[in-house]
This record gives C-alpha cells, structure tokens and sequence, in this order.
C-alpha cells in the first residue's frame, strides 16, 4: 500500500492569525506611507508573492524593495505581537489527532519563518505531529517576489517516495490549488483565512470546508 501525506499550509490554515496578520499589514502599509485597510479589503486583495498586494495599495514595487529590510520588520515586529496568543483553527486538534492515529505522516509547507513556526508549535502544544516543517530560515523578505512553494514539495515528494496519488495539501488561499495542480496532488481550501470564499473557489481546489475536522468526512482517509 502506497503511503500517505498531508500537506497543510500554516498562516491561516493550522494557525488562526488572519485578524493578526491584517493587522500588522497595516503597520506595514502606514510605513510606507499608505492608508491602512478594512479586514474584507485584506482578503479581497491579499497575494503571495507580496508585491502586487502593496501595489494594490498604493506603494510602489520600487520602494518596497529599497526599504524592505525596514519594513519587513516592521510588519513581523507587529505581527510577532499580535499573533502571540493565536490559537488552532477549528477541528485542527482533531483532524490531526485522527490523522496521527492513521499513521498518516503531516508536515508543514510554509512561506513564514522555520523557527517562529516551531515556537507557535511548541506553544500549542501540537508539534508531536508533524514530521518536517518546510518553510523558510531567513527574516521574511523572500516572499516579496516570489515563492518556493510548489518547488519545496516537489523534493520532498520525491525524496521521500511520495506517489502524487496520495498526497492532500490544504491551505486556505490560492496557492494550494494552484500546487495541487502543478504537482497533481488532491487540494482542500479552507474557508475564514487570508481570503474571501469567493477568491478561495474561484482557485478551484478539489473540495473546499469550512473547518479542519471536516475533512475526515471526504473520504481522502
């Protein structure tokens, strides 16, 4: 029997922070001058990579990336801050819990910081469950233009034996269908993170929920 992986997204998707993060985006646009944004224009707007979302926004690719060391702390300072205390998703406990009990491997595939992921990790209580955690090991300013993603999987995939047939990655912006579909893998989008629902369905993943638990009921187990 092939073996099984489950894929899940962090900031958003295992991590309830989308109030924090929105929050702290507008530390980030204030520094660079702009105005700062209501909750629903953050989910109708927000993108990786992140240029195009500060462009949207009045600020200049160009100085973005001429301040992005000073701006990049200043929206993980804030950020770092608010999302302190975050807490799990709905159902995520659950899901993994069952997923562990299956002795389905989990890992995380991130754009956020290795080690900040580890700390939240630790602090809730839950990294006994996931096997590896890929993500990134510099300050955050990687993701201004481009993403590694689709990439990162596709080693890991390979390196550890993974057939695409049995793979699930869940997230709950664009880039998890648009990874499923690259690599041909199964996507799940979960709704009430980054994104409205109407963007997180117009990516067309193969099933969309509203909570983590619910995923043991469509049949990927």
């Amino acid at each position: 029997m092939s073996k099984s992986l489950f894929v899940f997204d962090w900031n958003g998707t295992i991590l309830s922070d989308t109030v924090p993060s929105w929050k702290a985006g507008n530390v980030a646009l204030e520094f660079y001058g702009a105005e700062p944004i209501p909750l629903q224009l953050h989910r109708e707007t927000f993108c990786f990579p992140i240029i195009p979302f500060y462009e949207i926004h009045g600020v200049s690719e160009e100085q973005v990336m001429e301040q992005r060391e000073e701006g990049n702390e200043a929206f993980q300072s804030a950020y770092s801050d608010f999302a302190k205390n975050a807490r799990t998703r709905h159902g995520a406990r659950d899901l993994l819990s069952h997923l562990n009990e299956m002795d389905i491997k989990c890992i995380i595939l991130s754009n956020y910081i290795t080690e900040r992921i580890e700390e939240h990790l630790e602090r809730l209580k839950i990294d006994h469950f996931f096997s590896h955690v890929s993500a990134h090991d510099c300050d955050g300013t990687t993701i201004l233009k481009s993403t590694t993603k689709v990439l990162r999987l596709r080693d890991y995939m390979t390196t550890n034996g993974y057939d695409p047939d049995h793979v699930v990655i869940i997230g709950d912006t664009m880039e998890e269908p648009e990874i499923g579909r690259e690599l041909g893998i199964t996507s799940v989008g979960i709704t009430g993170g980054y994104i409205t629902e109407k963007r997180l369905r117009e990516a067309r993943p193969d099933y969309i929920v509203d909570r983590l638990d619910a995923i043991k009921t469509l049949g990927l187990l």
